[in-house]
């Protein structure tokens, strides 16, 4: 995704879901970046290329080294966690109920899910098929996503986010793995439209 491209959709998605993310949550403030997140989505697409050409078998083929949509929305996903653009608007979180520091760093990994989804899905537009439910119209996609055991407690996509938050703690976000995530939700979603379909 090259620059323009990049700044239509921050501007159009990212910025839209941070502020109505922040507009839900009292105490945070939302930090537009979209120099330090572009940067970072410049980073995370080379690493990612260089993963995909270590792995390719014919390193020659030009096209192994483009990156398909679940790619390009993991690397949005992981450039929007490493910049935090949520941030707490309070330094000291010890009154009851009060959102601790933790739930500031949720939010930005609920602001990246969300970002990310939004892209993989503009990529699926592209393929109609078994795209729509009963659940959603032409005009508005809702993705379907696996029930969790707990559904009440945590639905898949609040299980999303958390993974997220603890592999950025402990760790670091793979955007390759990220990627499979995404072909998955992209594959769970179409084959619950088709079998809908046939029930018809």
């Amino acid at each position: 995704m090259h620059r323009q491209l990049f700044e239509k959709f921050y501007n159009e998605t990212i910025e839209k879901i941070a502020i109505q993310v922040v507009n839900d949550n009292k105490n945070f403030t939302y930090n537009p970046n979209l120099d330090g997140v572009y940067e970072e989505y410049l980073n995370q697409r080379t690493a990612l290329r260089y993963l995909v050409k270590s792995n390719s078998l014919n390193n020659k083929d030009k096209s192994s080294f483009l990156l398909d949509g679940h790619k390009i929305a993991a690397c949005i996903t992981c450039s929007l966690i490493k910049v935090r653009i949520i941030v707490s608007t309070r330094v000291n979180d010890t009154e009851e109920n009060m959102y601790s520091l933790d739930k500031s760093n949720r939010l930005n990994e609920q602001v990246a899910v969300l970002s990310g989804l939004s892209c993989l899905l503009a990529y699926m537009i592209e393929d109609k098929e078994h795209l729509y439910s009963c659940k959603s119209s032409d005009s508005a996609i809702a993705l379907i996503f696996p029930e969790t055991k707990y559904e009440k407690r945590s639905t898949y996509l609040d299980s999303l986010v958390r993974g997220l938050y603890y592999s950025n703690l402990l760790s670091n976000i793979n955007p390759l793995l990220l990627s499979h995530i995404y072909f998955m939700i992209e594959e769970y979603h179409r084959k619950c439209v088709e079998l809908e379909e046939i029930k018809g």
